[in-house]
């Protein structure tokens, strides 16, 4: 319990920060957290009507509850430079132990894959 306001002051700014800096592109589920991520584009060019790209979110998730998560999922959301969506990814895995890292891949193929700037990615333990 927090005895004075000052005191009170700081672990609500502490909060905050805990709370907003992930959620800038992450959001998690109680249990999985999304340790780091990063955004890869390429692009492969053929004639115009079979131009593919590919937009890649890897990173790093952790169970840190103190049970097994069933089907732990990493959803991703891409974004061109103006904050339009362009596609959606996802990935899973069966099972993740307690203290269990999970080294994912989410990818996008489709011929505007090559605009993404911007991503939302979210954890989730169903």
């Amino acid at each position: 319990m927090i005895k004075d306001s000052r005191s009170y002051r700081y672990w609500l700014l502490l909060q905050v920060v805990l709370l907003v800096l992930p959620g800038m592109a992450c959001a998690t589920s109680a249990g999985l957290d999304i340790i780091s991520h990063q955004l890869s584009v390429r692009q492969f060019t053929g004639d115009l009507n079979s131009t593919k790209s590919v937009a890649i979110v890897s990173g790093a998730a952790r169970n840190s509850s103190k049970v097994p998560i069933d089907n732990p999922v990493i959803e991703v959301t891409f974004y061109d430079e103006q904050k339009n969506i362009i596609g959606t990814a996802s990935t899973s895995r069966g099972f993740l132990e307690p203290g269990e890292m999970w080294n994912f891949s989410a990818q996008l193929t489709s011929p505007d894959a090559w605009k993404a700037r911007d991503y939302l990615i979210t954890g989730s333990a169903k």
